[in-house]
């Protein structure tokens, strides 16, 4: 991203060489597994430790093109659902399966994937609440409240400890 990468060599500078590592792991990544075993995963709205971008669109528009021209089984797009969304933007850009990723409930992933928008809808948080999260959706049942305080850490606390439904 612009904010960050203030490289002067072959990695930094214009948006092409911006991207170049991540288009150079790709192809070695595609070597070694083959394209369709291969997959990437984008945050556009990441801003932690100073990270943004001037343009968020061309940029991972660019981006997601370059790995549509690979062949890769797919990407990943960590942002959220809103009126800027970058989402439908990147998957049309990809050409292939397209994930989308934050902050989906089950009605906003089934609308999203109702307007062709995203191929799938992933969800992180809420499986770590929910080790049960499929069949609780299926149900309608509610969702266990996530206890971010207990993410990534040591021990058992805030990964194995959320109930399952009684069925």
């Amino acid at each position: 991203q612009s904010s960050t990468n203030q490289r002067t060599d072959q990695y930094g500078g214009s948006l092409e060489n911006r991207a170049r590592l991540l288009l150079e792991v790709t192809d070695a990544a595609i070597e070694v597994w083959g394209a369709g075993r291969v997959g990437v995963h984008l945050a556009p709205r990441a801003d932690a430790h100073d990270m943004g971008d001037d343009n968020l669109a061309e940029t991972f528009t660019y981006v997601a093109s370059e790995l549509g021209k690979r062949g890769i089984a797919f990407i990943c797009s960590r942002e959220k659902e809103g009126a800027d969304s970058l989402g439908p933007q990147l998957k049309k850009a990809f050409g292939g399966a397209y994930i989308a990723n934050e902050r989906f409930t089950k009605d906003s992933a089934n609308a999203w994937l109702a307007a062709g928008k995203a191929d799938a809808v992933a969800f992180g948080i809420p499986f770590i609440a929910n080790p049960d999260l499929p069949a609780r959706l299926k149900a309608d049942a509610p969702l266990n409240e996530p206890h971010p305080e207990t993410f990534y850490g040591k021990g058992p606390v805030g990964y194995i400890d959320y109930p399952t439904l009684a069925l």
